[in-house]
């Protein structure tokens, strides 16, 4: 990590959470009770009840992996880093995004992926946020793609849909070849065109939950 970072723009990645963010069948929608009043008690605060991967978030290792390691035992540091956005056009539904289109893309960075930075897949599938074939039609990263990302000794991966697998991959493939190697998903990530081509440094800061397998993020890219 360098010494300074020096950036022009701030980039919002986050979605908005509330009572009406999108969320996978069987997980509960966030709830936020108020718990105290400026009439009784002179404040106003309120209790949160969300899923730990509500909104954009973080997979821990320890998501999928029972030998991975919880959020509050991931380096701090590996959510500060260079990031770089690669642009995967034309996919469609359950699409897998193969060893191949991850080299095509890589070879048109402007400038090559160093050993811990994030990478941060753009599908284009955010378009379809708030519909139901963001759930259930999502393309995603195949197990041999996620190969590829692991041999260039990423830090962080991250996707603009909730879903780093094709929808129809029910048994995760990517996520446990990512996850096994210890790197952190990064997943409803928004706004990734707003970076374009620009390079920038990834802030994707978790809470720091202990025992969690997850934690919403307000992420933004520092843009130069």
């Amino acid at each position: 990590m360098p010494a300074a970072i020096r950036f022009r723009q701030v980039v919002d990645l986050s979605q908005e959470v509330g009572p009406d963010t999108q969320m996978f069948p069987g997980y509960p929608q966030p709830a936020f009770t108020q718990w105290t009043t400026r009439e009784v008690h002179g404040f106003i605060s309120e209790a949160l009840f969300m899923i730990s991967h509500t909104g954009t978030h973080i997979d821990a290792p320890w998501h999928y992996r029972p030998e991975g390691k919880r959020v509050h035992e991931l380096p701090v540091d590996r959510f500060i880093t260079r990031g770089h956005v690669l642009e995967l056009p034309g996919l469609r539904a359950k699409d897998r995004i193969t060893p191949a289109m991850l080299r095509s893309a890589l070879s048109r960075l402007s400038s090559p992926v160093g050993n811990g930075d994030a990478v941060l897949l753009r599908t284009g599938w955010e378009r379809r946020r708030g519909s139901t074939p963001y759930l259930s039609a999502n393309p995603g990263l195949s197990a041999a793609g996620a190969e590829v990302l692991v041999e260039l000794r990423i830090g962080l991966v991250g996707v603009d849909s909730a879903n780093l697998d094709p929808a129809d991959a029910g048994d995760y493939p990517a996520h446990h070849v990512i996850l096994k190697a210890g790197i952190p998903i990064l997943e409803n990530v928004a706004n990734l065109a707003a970076i374009g081509s620009r390079p920038f440094h990834l802030v994707a800061l978790p809470l720091r939950l202990r025992g969690a397998g997850g934690s919403p993020v307000r992420a933004v890219a520092l843009v130069e």
